[in-house]
């Protein structure tokens, strides 16, 4: 017995389905953000040289989750500038831009990545790698991460 054929999917609807999704966040925002995969993260190289094989480990999923204790100082400065460039890429509305170079204006109307909450940009990274999986727990082992990351906070002012 033959099944009825289904309709391929219209350009129009399939640009529609990938145009972003209301994401909300710890602080309690609601944004807009697309989840590209990975590969779209590697291929317009938002990945630092010093994480790839970090990232490499985590992908082929042999390995168990990454922890922020396997991770050394450079590829934790390099894991920030990730999660700026990821919130900045993702986030389609509102609208999330990088820092101004220096002696720059800011545009008193626009977001600027460091004005969103280092939470929110974890969360969106966690999101936009991890796709859909469980984020509560996430919001809830992200505490111990953050402590540390606070921490090295004079490492962040020293560069």
């Amino acid at each position: 017995m033959a099944t009825a054929a289904k309709k391929p999917t219209s350009a129009a609807q399939w640009k529609k389905a990938s145009a972003g999704v209301p994401l909300e966040v710890p602080s309690g925002n609601t944004a807009l953000v697309r989840n590209p995969g990975m590969q779209v993260f590697l291929r317009k190289g938002l990945v630092p040289n010093s994480l790839m094989p970090l990232v490499r480990k985590g992908m082929t999923g042999k390995e168990p989750e990454i922890k922020l204790d396997d991770i050394n100082e450079d590829q934790l400065e390099a894991m920030l500038d990730l999660f700026d460039a990821i919130t900045c890429y993702c986030v389609i509305e509102p609208k999330v831009l990088p820092v101004p170079a220096e002696g720059e204006e800011r545009d008193p109307e626009a977001l600027y990545v460091d004005e969103v909450d280092f939470e929110d940009k974890q969360f969106i990274f966690q999101w936009a790698v991890g796709g859909t999986r469980d984020l509560e727990q996430f919001r809830k082992e992200q505490s111990n991460a953050v402590e540390r990351l606070r921490g090295g906070a004079a490492m962040a002012s020293e560069a």
